[in-house]
């Protein structure tokens, strides 16, 4: 082992720990937001919230069927049109996320999806 990386083996094992993540700021809220699906988009496109908040879906499907996921996520809920659709999961992530329709519900299928943004504070 060279004297070099002995220098900074040694130095990296007497610096103090990584601290645990810090606890958010806030308490932790309950974020209700109702998204509307049609044909080829949803209502409202976007979701915020902070790092720790509950989000609690209601998916109203307008016109057909139509699907609810969150990548990375393992729920995949379909809302029938008079039928709404609900989940609740805690934003546990810093960044975005995207969620999608996951019921093929025709020709613009594909650009149905939103995104979830999560901050730290």
């Amino acid at each position: 082992m060279s004297l070099v990386h002995a220098l900074i083996t040694a130095l990296l094992a007497a610096l103090p720990a990584r601290p645990a993540a810090r606890a958010p700021h806030h308490p932790p809220r309950r974020i209700d937001v109702v998204v509307n699906a049609y044909f080829g988009h949803f209502v409202p496109t976007v979701i915020r919230a902070q790092y720790g908040d509950t989000i609690h879906v209601t998916l109203k499907a307008n016109d057909s069927a139509h699907g609810f996921m969150v990548e990375g996520h393992k729920f995949d809920v379909t809302a029938y049109p008079g039928m709404p659709a609900q989940v609740t999961f805690v934003a546990d992530w810093v960044g975005g996320k995207e969620w999608f329709c996951t019921f093929d519900c025709g020709p613009r299928h594909g650009t149905m999806s939103g995104m979830i943004v999560v901050t730290k504070d």
